[in-house]
């Protein structure tokens, strides 16, 4: 039971630093846990304005660019530090840690390409394209987040992925990204509060995702 309890409280842990941990200082590993509060609180107003923003007028052309899966990282020799940060944290293994983000960042594609109003999808970056299809805006779902209001921006397309959610980009000064879902029902996707498929930009660099994983 006590062990159930432990890898519950982790999986909360990670979903909810996958959602706010945005805003880090990358000179150092070490954290202070003062300032990095203050950078939650920053991040979340900067991800509530911008879906303020963007409930006025929603196109699929505010995601322009190329995305990369953070989760191309997890075995990345460099993160291993960031697992044992989080396994001493969470009282945990290494192991459970490293599963843990893998889980909450899992989605069957490497990468992404967004074009005008359609989304180009890679097995990796730089990889096999596996799908390319038109999406339209269909409607947005407010999801309520260390009191703020944040959205979901939900299109729908005739492919593979029938229905992708999507927040808006935010980091910009650190590390920029987005988080997104993908599958055929919308409501089992806004249900799963423990899931959140990261895509960061192609100039993201290894110290930038060890702070994610660590913090």
């Amino acid at each position: 039971m006590k062990k159930n309890f432990k890898m519950s409280l982790a999986v909360v842990l990670m979903s909810s630093t996958l959602l706010v941990a945005c805003n880090k200082n990358n000179s150092s590993h070490s954290t202070n846990h003062a300032s990095s509060k203050e950078n939650h609180t920053k991040v979340e107003q900067n991800i509530a304005a911008k879906t303020e923003e963007k409930s006025q007028d929603v196109a699929l052309s505010d995601w322009s660019g190329e995305w990369n899966n953070i989760a191309n990282f997890i075995d990345d020799d460099a993160l291993k530090g960031a697992y044992d940060e989080v396994a001493k944290r969470d009282n945990i293994t290494a192991e459970q840690a490293k599963q843990n983000f893998a889980d909450r960042t899992a989605v069957d594609f490497g990468a992404i390409k967004v074009d005008d109003d359609s989304i180009t999808f890679f097995s990796k970056p730089g990889g096999e394209e596996l799908e390319k299809a038109n999406f339209k805006y269909v409607d947005k779902h407010p999801m309520e987040h260390g009191g703020k209001t944040l959205y979901w921006y939900e299109f729908s397309s005739d492919g593979k992925y029938p229905t992708i959610l999507m927040m808006p980009v935010h980091g910009e000064e650190h590390m920029p990204h987005f988080h997104l879902r993908v599958g055929e029902s919308t409501e089992e996707m806004l249900a799963k509060d423990n899931w959140y498929p990261t895509f960061v930009s192609p100039t993201v660099t290894i110290d930038q995702v060890y702070e994610e994983v660590a913090e």
